[in-house]
Parts: C-alpha cells; sequence; structure tokens
C-alpha cells in the first residue's frame, strides 16, 4: 500500500494527538503541519514529530507535495480550508462536522463533487464491529420491524474542561454538546436504519456560566419510516467519566450496547445484548456477543484506523469516501432543525434530501 505525505492541518485540537497516532501505524508519512493559532505551542503536540510547521494553509500548500491534508479546525474555518486543499488537488480527511451549518456546507458538497479529490467526514463509529453487527441484525430481519431507538452520550462537566478553547465558543463551533459529541449518534443512527430524519423537536440548556454554547439536549426525532427515537446529552459527570447508551427496539427483538463504558477508550472488551421476541430464539432468548479490542493507539483503536484506512482506499481507487460530504450535510440538516426547535419550542421538519 502506497505511505502517503500527509499535511496535518489545526494542532490547536483535542483530536490532533490521537489523530497524529493513527496515522502513526497507517500507511501515511506527516511530513508537514499548519497550525493559524500563533499563540499555540505546536511543540506541544508529542505525536507531531519534527516536521515543517506553517501559519496559514497556503503557505503549507504552496510549501509542501501533498497527497491528503487532516483538518482539525473550528467549524467556522473548516469549508474554507477544505476548499482550498480541492483547489490544489489535495485529498481530505476533516473532523466532523465540517461546517457549522448545512447553509456553510452546502456549497462545498458540489465543489467536491466537480473535484478529482476525495473528502471523508470523520464519523467513524460505523465501523465498530458491534455497530457492524447492529447493521448485519437490522438487514437480516432481527428486529422486525424497527419501532423505536434510544440514544445517550453524557460526559465530564464543562468545569474539567477548557472552556476558553473555540470548541465551546458559539461563533466559531455553533452548538455546543449537540454538535460536539450528540452528533456521533444522530450519524450512527442514520447509517445504521438507513433512513432519514425527518422531524425533530429539540430543547437545549446553557447552564455553565461564562459558556454560550448548549452543555445538554434533549431530542425527540422521527425517521421517514416513522420510526420514533430519543437522544440525551449532556456535560453532567464527574471528571474523566462518561456515559453512552444505544438502545434499538423492533416488533420481534430489541438490542442494548453501552459503546464506551465508564471512561473514554478502547480497552478490554464491550458487550451487545439481545432479546429475540419473535420466538426464533426460543431456547435462549436472550444472548449476548462481546468484542474484545486488539491494542491500537490512536482515535477509535483499530476501528478508528480501520475508517482511516477505508478513506486511503478510496484516494486510490477513486471510490467514495465511507462518509462523504452528502453525508455530513445531512447531519447538519438535522442539527439545524434541532437548534431551531430549541429555538421555536416546536416540532421542526427537516431540510434536504439525502439518505439521513
Amino acid at each position: 500500500m502506497t505511505d502517503r505525505n500527509i499535511g496535518y492541518v489545526g494542532l490547536d485540537h483535542h483530536h490532533a494527538e490521537p489523530y497524529l497516532r493513527t496515522l502513526e501505524t497507517a500507511s501515511a508519512t506527516v511530513t508537514s503541519a499548519c497550525e493559524p493559532n500563533p499563540e499555540f505551542d505546536a511543540a506541544s503536540v508529542s505525536a507531531l514529530g519534527d516536521v515543517p510547521v506553517y501559519g496559514t494553509l497556503e503557505e503549507l500548500l504552496s510549501s509542501e507535495p501533498l497527497d491528503a491534508a487532516f483538518v482539525t479546525l473550528s467549524n467556522r474555518e473548516t469549508p474554507a480550508a477544505i476548499e482550498r486543499a480541492l483547489d490544489a488537488g489535495v485529498d481530505v480527511y476533516t473532523e466532523k462536522p465540517a461546517a457549522r451549518t448545512a447553509a456553510e456546507l452546502e456549497p462545498l458538497v458540489s465543489r467536491a463533487d466537480r473535484s478529482d479529490s476525495t473528502v471523508c467526514v470523520s464519523y467513524p463509529w460505523q465501523f465498530h464491529p458491534i455497530t457492524d453487527e447492529l447493521r448485519t441484525l437490522i438487514d437480516d430481519g432481527f428486529f422486525g420491524d424497527v419501532r423505536s431507538f434510544d440514544a445517550r452520550y453524557v460526559a465530564s462537566q464543562l468545569r474539567f474542561r477548557d472552556t476558553s478553547h473555540f470548541l465551546f465558543d458559539e461563533d466559531a463551533s455553533r452548538g455546543g454538546i449537540l454538535q460536539w459529541l450528540g452528533i456521533h449518534w444522530l450519524q450512527l443512527f442514520a447509517w445504521l436504519l438507513d433512513e432519514r430524519i425527518t422531524r425533530v423537536n429539540a430543547s437545549t440548556t446553557a447552564g455553565t456560566d461564562g459558556v454560550e454554547v448548549e452543555d445538554a439536549a434533549t431530542l425527540q426525532l422521527e425517521t421517514a419510516a416513522g420510526t420514533l427515537g430519543t437522544l440525551q446529552c449532556g456535560y453532567y459527570l464527574g471528571e474523566g467519566l462518561y456515559d453512552t447508551h444505544l438502545e434499538i427496539y423492533g416488533s420481534d427483538g430489541r438490542s442494548s450496547w453501552d459503546p464506551m463504558g465508564r471512561e473514554f477508550g478502547f480497552d478490554g472488551e464491550t458487550t451487545l445484548e439481545l432479546d429475540d421476541a419473535s420466538g426464533d430464539w426460543a431456547s435462549t432468548p436472550h444472548r449476548t456477543i462481546t468484542h474484545e479490542y486488539e491494542p491500537e493507539t490512536g482515535y477509535g483503536g483499530s476501528w478508528g484506523k480501520a475508517f482511516v484506512e477505508a478513506f486511503f482506499d478510496a484516494c486510490s481507487s477513486d471510490g467514495e469516501a465511507p462518509v462523504t460530504l452528502g453525508d455530513a450535510l445531512d447531519v447538519l440538516h438535522v442539527l439545524d432543525a434541532a437548534y431551531e426547535s430549541a429555538e421555536t419550542d416546536e416540532w421542526v421538519t427537516v431540510n434536504g434530501t439525502n439518505r439521513c
């Protein structure tokens, strides 16, 4: 597999270090970087190594022969960075959600479609072995008619986090925990069910002093097929703690899964619980599937690396990225509806016509 020259764009980001660790073990070499914030010390990113660091993306693209750029900038700056990379003929792997709003991303989708470059948006959970198992169970009819889904993404309180970072700045990011963490489950359920989310009813609160973005959100969701869902997310817990949950209910079966455990990380094992209501598993209607993690550094461990390698494979074959800008646009349409619903206190219909 070809070793690719990677330019890393946006070192002042919580995911820069883990992405760089992933790239250390992938079929790629980070040969340069860019950090537009002059106050950020690039040397503090230990996984970067001794590579030239430029102050602007324009300098990086004009000075270095790159095959791909990894982008972890603010939501406000990301669309323009992707466009500059496309103009330079460089493939792009970008942090989600790739923009603040659907309106900011939409012109870029058609621009990418006209380009020979590949753009992938980082929603890697669909490459987790348990989500692959869930997708197979849905396709094989284990659940029968999928009636409902429930999701939870709860993390440590903002007093344990650096709220001066642009992640918590309304102008740079647009939203808070919903746009930063809850968004994973919005994308994942749309992929699992292969259905558009068509209506949203949301409530959000900004309960942390000095922080304008929401630190809590509750969503009711409805898909095109009439499946009902809920999403609860909030910065509620003690330092370093998480509480995550994914549940699917169908006419013939149910699943329950805690994707992350008490602390963030992918060591040890994770278990999917299944209950059959159809009678097909009459002797053992309750079963479990356990996945043992293979030790792997980086973002998402071994399955996060597999997602990145799938991006590289798409670049080599001119195939489709595992998550495209069009997919990311679908998710942003759902977010737009959620934030509008929180403001109007009404159900809001999701715009857009794509799969999500």
